[in-house]
């Protein structure tokens, strides 16, 4: 008699549904990670090998590798060393006062929290930040028009000559960060007004049985229960700050001279005006790079505050 032998055993019907079930996996994800490889990763690998070279838009087949000659150029350059000035000003001017005006605004919605006149107004708070910045910009063009604007017909009103917002080298950068503080306070207070659901009552009730005013309550009870919302904030609109470019493009173009002059208004103008591809480049990478040295500061010391 001839002995059968046994087949190797094949997979199981675990390992195939396992197997199948990693493989859907990766076709659903792919489609995302193409997509982040072709905007992201890949213009950002672009850029920082463009900024290496002395690369005109103009002749893009005709590059010199120059290799860190662009960085040296853009920190002697006093144009870029003003741009990081105005936008460093404007960063912390504006997330001042968005945190300041936005506390106050959710501390008044949260006690109108039960009202349904206080539902509606709220709605209204936060339309300004969904407009785009290029109708905010256009909108605030009128308005503080030197001439036909209604800011200075109001001005006028009361025997005060209104300035020349946008054209004057001395309220160019305040009007900018004006804007800037209208559009974005609404997001601040949103997320305020959230943190602030989440205090427990308890704590109110403790703190007026003590007898604490409304300003003791939010030095020593809201803002510290809030703190970790707010730093959340407080790195977005950092964020945000260091790519503005809308506002600037249709108010001021980066002037009077470079008053208003931002990191991003540099490098576009560089890039699409100069057509310094290599040297705009190199000035998009310090922006990141930035972004990137801000962001994990705050969120280590987010991180921190949890532990």
């Amino acid at each position: 008699m001839v002995e059968m032998t046994n087949p190797l055993p094949g997979p199981t019907t675990k390992a195939v549904a396992a197997e199948s079930e990693r493989t859907t996996k990766w076709l659903f994800i792919a489609p995302a990670v193409l997509y982040l490889m072709l905007l992201s990763v890949f213009p950002f690998i672009y850029s920082v090998y463009l900024s290496l070279h002395d690369a005109k838009l103009t002749t893009m087949h005709r590059k010199w590798f120059v290799g860190l000659e662009n960085y040296e150029r853009l920190l002697s350059d006093p144009v870029f060393l003003q741009a990081i000035q105005n936008t460093a000003v404007l960063t912390i001017v504006s997330i001042g006062l968005e945190l300041t005006l936005g506390f106050f605004a959710a501390k008044v919605f949260f006690g109108l929290r039960e009202m349904r006149t206080g539902q509606v107004l709220r709605s209204m708070a936060i339309l300004p930040m969904m407009i785009t910045p290029i109708c905010v910009g256009l909108i605030f063009g009128y308005i503080l028009n030197p001439t036909l604007g209604i800011a200075n017909y109001l001005l006028s009103g009361v025997g005060v000559e209104g300035p020349s917002w946008f054209g004057d080298a001395r309220f160019a950068l305040p009007s900018v960060i004006l804007i800037n503080v209208w559009q974005w306070t609404p997001f601040m207070m949103l997320l305020m007004i959230a943190g602030l659901v989440s205090i427990p009552d308890s704590l109110y009730e403790a703190a007026e049985l003590e007898g604490a005013k409304w300003h003791h309550v939010a030095r020593w009870v809201e803002l510290p229960a809030i703190r970790d919302v707010i730093l959340i904030g407080v790195i977005l609109r950092v964020i945000d700050n260091l790519k503005l470019f809308d506002i600037v493009y249709i108010t001021t173009r980066g002037g009077p001279g470079a008053s208003t002059e931002l990191v991003t208004f540099f490098a576009y103008r560089q890039n699409f005006r100069f057509f310094q591809v290599g040297y705009g480049s190199a000035a998009a990478v310090i922006i990141l790079l930035i972004s990137i040295f801000v962001t994990t500061i705050a969120v280590s010391y987010l991180r921190r505050m949890q532990k």
